[in-house]
């Protein structure tokens, strides 16, 4: 078969160039933090996830790990709401449970923001500042 050395040469440089990793699985993962507000946090630094997941779907991967944090939600899919973390509700009017991706306070839900390889996701129970344009 004249063709199958070409093809064995091409599959070897797509693995040199793209790596292995590419070809395996879609896994990604990301770190995921917890900003009490009194000088006390908790962090997960690898949170696996696939492509195209959310920071919904990172708090559910986070309940596998033997130190889950418990957190409790309203609605579903893009509308799901996450109004307690660690048995701390939000308070409305004081603080509130927001979370931020790579130093960026959100402006979607946890439902609906997709996330990518390497992503800080950290949640901070802080008293809701508008930011200014």
């Amino acid at each position: 078969m004249p063709h199958r050395p070409y093809f064995s040469i091409c599959l070897i440089l797509i693995l040199l160039l793209n790596g292995p990793a590419s070809f395996a699985t879609n896994e990604q993962t990301v770190i995921l933090q917890f900003d009490y507000g009194n000088g006390f946090s908790k962090q997960y630094k690898t949170i696996s996830l696939s492509r195209g997941d959310t920071v919904l779907d990172a708090m559910k991967s986070m309940q596998k790990h033997p130190h889950k944090i418990p957190f409790k939600t309203r609605g579903s899919g893009e509308l799901t709401f996450i109004f307690e973390i660690d048995m701390i509700r939000n308070e409305g009017n004081g603080k509130n449970w927001m979370f931020y991706v790579n130093g960026q306070r959100a402006n979607v839900g946890v439902g609906a923001y997709k996330l990518q390889a390497n992503d800080l996701i950290a949640w901070k129970y802080e008293v809701f500042q508008q930011s200014t344009p």
